[in-house]
C-alpha cells in the first residue's frame, strides 16, 4: 500500500512539473485579491444608501411632510456596515443635494428636501485613491513632466465583476475642464461642476485628484 502512495505522489509531481501553466493564472490570484479593495468602497456607498433610507420617509417624518434628516456632507456610515466589516478610511462617503439645475449645493436637511414642486438633486458618491499596487502610469508627456494614472487591468476586471455596464462607477479623468468618471465599458460621467468646487466636505473629490491625479469614484443619484 505504501509503495502505491508514494509512486502516486511522484507521478503527481512529474504531472504538474509538465502540464503548462494556465495563461490566466496571473487573473485568478490578483483579481479577487483587487475584488476585495472594491468591495470596501462598494459596501460604504450601500451602507450609505441605508443610512439615507432610514431617514426619510416611511422611517422618518410624515407622508405629507416627507422631511428628511441628512443633509450635505460627509456621511458617517459606520453603523450601517454590515457586521464585522471594518471601515474602511481610505474612502470618502458623501451627499450633495443641488438644486434642479446642479448650479447651487443646499445645505442643511431642508436643502435635500423634495415636496411641493421643488426639485431636489441628490449625487451621493463614494472615492479615494486608486490602490498603488493596482495603478499604472500613461500618457507620460515628451518631456516626461506630465502623465495619467490609471487603474490596471486586474482592477478594471474587479469592477467588471461587480457592476453593469451602465453604473457610475470608475476612475476619474479630466477633459476640456470637466471632470469625468470613466467605467470598465469607458462609458463617461460627468460629475457636477458645483461638486468639484465643494468647500463643505473636508477632503472633496477634487482633494483626492490633487493629490493622486486620478481616483476611484461610486455615483449614484438618489
Amino acid at each position: 500500500m505504501y509503495i502505491w502512495v508514494v509512486l502516486t505522489t511522484f507521478l503527481a509531481l512529474i504531472a504538474a512539473y509538465f502540464l503548462p501553466i494556465r495563461p490566466d493564472t496571473q487573473e485568478m490570484l490578483t483579481v479577487p485579491v483587487a475584488q476585495a479593495r472594491v468591495m470596501q468602497m462598494l459596501v460604504k456607498q450601500e451602507a450609505a444608501k441605508r443610512y439615507m433610507e432610514e431617514r426619510a420617509y416611511p422611517f422618518f417624518s410624515t407622508e405629507t411632510e416627507r422631511k428628511v434628516d441628512f443633509a450635505t456632507g460627509e456621511l458617517n456610515v459606520e453603523n450601517y456596515l454590515p457586521k464585522g466589516f471594518i471601515n474602511s478610511e481610505e474612502y470618502i462617503t458623501a451627499l450633495y443635494c443641488m438644486n434642479e439645475g446642479m448650479t447651487v449645493i443646499n445645505t442643511g436637511t431642508d436643502g435635500c428636501y423634495r415636496g411641493n414642486g421643488i426639485k431636489t438633486e441628490r449625487l451621493l458618491m463614494t472615492y479615494g485613491r486608486i490602490p498603488e499596487k493596482w495603478s499604472i502610469i500613461s500618457n507620460i508627456s515628451s518631456g516626461g513632466g506630465d502623465y495619467d494614472i490609471i487603474p490596471s487591468p486586474d482592477l478594471m476586471q474587479a469592477l467588471r465583476r461587480h457592476f453593469g455596464k451602465r453604473e457610475m462607477v470608475g476612475y476619474t479623468i479630466e477633459e476640456g475642464g470637466k471632470t469625468y468618471v470613466v467605467n470598465f465599458e469607458g462609458r463617461k460621467f460627468e460629475v457636477p461642476q458645483k461638486v468639484m468646487n465643494d468647500e463643505i466636505v473636508t477632503w472633496t473629490l477634487k482633494d483626492c485628484i490633487d493629490e493622486y491625479k486620478s481616483c476611484l469614484v461610486y455615483m449614484s443619484w438618489r
